[in-house]
């Protein structure tokens, strides 16, 4: 089991990768031209190579119970969080029309992979099963915040959204997985995939920073404190709790237990901001969520992923 000093090591150089994105976007160093290119680099190139090169043949998806263990927990679990969220919010903590159905899926949501799978690597060095298991996971995770996320935001659903690049990687990747074609990869094409892929993690950190950075002025501290408590409640207390609960005692796969302890400990996920934006949502409420669950999830997330390994055996 990793040590302290160890998940410390893992967990604070992307939260510092996330500061420096915040930092390079409020000097005006990333126009915004270059900041939707290099996502939409991220999202057709970069990513998709990375799932590629990571899912097929992982020692972690030899069953395919494994990866529909890994979807079915990314929708539920989310979901689970989003109703805590919504729960919180109308028990007074947010009046109506005040941002309770943005702070539902901001707080509800978690940083699945951008900020989960790096620190899985790092962890777990020996061992690609988490890794390989985070955008599988990812699915339910996106079916969740396209379904019931947007049903709460806006009372309608919106599956076309979540067909992505990275979403086609994980199906065209576990298809490859399945059927053993993986193996008949030209190895050129292989490493191509890989050298690209490994630009994907750094660059999506640094962007998340960059978005923060990008949405946040003085008002946003405007009467912040019920936000950043209460999502730090929700995300940070609440809905850990629930996935280190399921991780202990639901019939799962080992290395899926050590992507769930991993994703108990993450911050809010960056993407409600936009679809806040998009969807007539109030940005400066899942502003503040992610704000607080990123600045206190700097010190708690050592501490429940630590905690959570020793607790579950692992």
């Amino acid at each position: 089991m990793p040590s302290y000093y160890t998940i410390l090591s893992a967990t604070l150089p992307v939260f510092l990768i996330i500061g420096i994105g915040f930092f390079f976007q409020r000097r005006g160093w990333l126009g915004e031209e270059m900041e939707v290119g290099v996502m939409k680099l991220g999202l057709n190139l970069l990513f998709p190579c990375f799932i590629l090169s990571l899912v097929p043949g992982n020692p972690a998806l030899e069953t395919a119970s494994s990866a529909i263990w890994a979807i079915v927990l990314g929708f539920s679990l989310v979901a689970t969080s989003i109703g805590i969220a919504w729960l919180i919010a109308a028990m007074g903590i947010l009046r109506k029309g005040e941002g309770r159905r943005t702070f539902a899926i901001a707080a509800g949501i978690q940083n699945y992979g951008f900020v989960a799978l790096p620190i899985v690597l790092e962890l777990f060095p020996d061992n690609s099963g988490p890794a390989g298991l985070v955008f599988v996971h990812g699915i339910g995770v996106e079916v969740a915040l396209w379904t019931v996320g947007m049903a709460v935001m806006t009372g309608r659903v919106g599956f076309r959204s979540m067909i992505n690049g990275p979403f086609i990687a994980v199906i065209v990747a576990l298809f490859l997985n399945y059927t053993g074609l993986y193996e008949f990869i030209p190895k050129i094409i292989a490493t191509t995939m890989e050298m690209l892929g490994r630009c994907a993690i750094p660059m999506a950190i640094f962007m998340i920073g960059a978005t923060i950075g990008g949405f946040f002025d003085r008002g946003i501290f405007q009467d912040a404190f019920r936000v950043a408590f209460s999502s730090v409640l929700v995300r940070l207390v609440l809905a850990a709790a629930v996935f280190l609960c399921v991780a202990k005692f639901f019939p799962i796969p080992d290395d899926l237990r050590r992507l769930l302890v991993v994703q108990a400990a993450m911050p809010a996920a960056v993407f409600p901001i936009v679809v806040a934006r998009l969807f007539g949502g109030q940005p400066q409420v899942a502003i503040q969520v992610v704000i607080a669950t990123s600045v206190v999830g700097i010190v708690t997330a050592p501490l429940v992923i630590g905690w959570g390994l020793r607790w579950i055996g692992l």
